[in-house]
């Protein structure tokens, strides 16, 4: 039997790529597609600046370039569109609270068209990428023939001008394309998880230098599934490219506590983002005698775990609880309990004006909590409404204040 070698080194590249980490996957995969386009775009520039220097002293110059830079279009290098959102769906679901038997993926006509959302969003990041460089070109170009660039200099400054271009470009490109990863790897853990009957997920943000505001505010925080169903189903349902973009808005400012929009909720929050969602089940744990609302056990370096009522799964860590952190220890002025009612009990919530990237939240017991994304800073529990209401107003940006009326996360 005669074996076709290219399509044996395909298969073989399909089942190395198998054994592979979804972080590894998308790496390859934004690695290749940038290399693909740089190289697609450097070639588009080469052809129109040695056209340009060989017909500089053409008397309709101008309308060849012109004709040049609207024929340019450059193509989406190939994608295994299958082979991604597999890997995205089948690390979705790792355990199953209810059997504890790991579920294996296959495709549904739910998946088939998550499949085809990709495709569109790449094509319609086609249409926009050319017409992006195609805008860009035309500024420069434009430059030679309103006398900001001389045909003597032409050559030599064209060539810098289209270094920029193509610097600038792919960038752009490449963090299109991580946009369009992301949201779909997203979309696939959606997708497989409503089908285990899911009913919250959980936002996770990576929390370093990078970490943006809005990111950092929504890190722990808990969402219901009819909420992120919906949003998904209006991304994956626009016919266009606009539909889409309103059905998931990018947002800057942090987000501290009122009923999510319907447009939001659902990552990528911002160009870059590098946050995900995941799946979870809510439980209630008894420690010690409190009982804390939670997504999983505590850990050995946590003693609080309970998700407040703004809906963002709180964590106080047992060197900030016992350490030296504070003039005084927080184990030695309050309780555990103390802590678990006051985060029951959040009426007000507002970005901390002398603290970056930090909350306080007023409470109905009288205390202002601090909070630095998911993570309980410290607590000052008052004798009276009055002083716990002056100190949160003195302390807060009071016009970007959320006031708390529900526990809307519940769904």
């Amino acid at each position: 039997m005669i074996y076709d070698k290219d399509l044996l080194s395909k298969l073989l590249k399909s089942k190395i790529a198998k054994s592979k980490s979804k972080d590894e996957i998308i790496d390859e995969l934004l690695s290749y597609l940038d290399k693909e386009n740089q190289k697609a775009l450097k070639n588009a520039l080469d052809e129109l600046f040695l056209m340009i220097v060989t017909h500089k002293d053409d008397a309709n110059l101008q309308k060849l370039i012109a004709n040049k830079i609207n024929a340019l279009e450059l193509n989406i290098p190939n994608i295994e569109y299958e082979e991604i959102y597999s890997k995205f769906a089948s690390e979705v679901m790792f355990e199953n609270k209810i059997n504890n038997v790991p579920p294996t993926f296959s495709f549904d006509e739910t998946d088939i068209k998550a499949l085809e959302v990709m495709r569109k969003n790449f094509y319609w990041m086609k249409n926009d990428y050319n017409e992006k460089i195609s805008n860009d070109l035309k500024a420069i170009t434009a430059k030679v023939f309103n006398g900001e660039i001389t045909r003597a200099n032409m050559a030599e400054t064209l060539k810098e001008k289209f270094k920029g271009v193509l610097s600038a470009n792919t960038s752009y490109f490449e963090g299109v394309s991580d946009h369009i990863i992301s949201q779909a790897q997203n979309i696939a853990r959606v997708n497989q998880s409503s089908k285990y009957g899911v009913k919250h997920y959980k936002v996770l943000a990576r929390i370093d230098s990078r970490t943006s505001d809005i990111c950092r505010s929504m890190n722990g925080r808990i969402i219901p599934a009819s909420h992120i169903e919906a949003q998904s189903n209006n991304i994956q349902n626009a016919k266009d490219i606009n539909e889409k973009k309103a059905a998931a808005i990018w947002r800057n400012e942090p987000f501290l506590g009122k009923i999510l929009p319907s447009n939001f909720g659902l990552p990528p929050y911002h160009f870059r983002c590098r946050t995900e969602l995941v799946p979870v089940w809510i439980d209630n744990e008894d420690v010690g005698g409190v009982t804390m609302t939670n997504t999983s056990p505590l850990n050995k370096d946590e003693v609080i775990k309970h998700i407040d009522k703004t809906g963002v799964e709180r964590v106080l860590s047992k060197e900030n609880y016992f350490g030296g952190n504070h003039t005084k220890p927080l184990n030695e002025r309050y309780s555990k309990k103390d802590f678990i009612s006051a985060l029951n009990s959040i009426t007000q919530i507002a970005p901390y004006t002398s603290k970056e990237n930090r909350a306080n939240a007023l409470t109905q017991n009288n205390c202002v909590l601090s909070f630095n994304g998911d993570e309980i800073v410290t607590m000052i529990k008052f004798e009276n409404k009055q002083d716990a209401q002056a100190y949160f107003r003195k302390n807060v940006a009071w016009d970007k204040r959320e006031i708390i009326k529900t526990r809307w996360w519940l769904g």
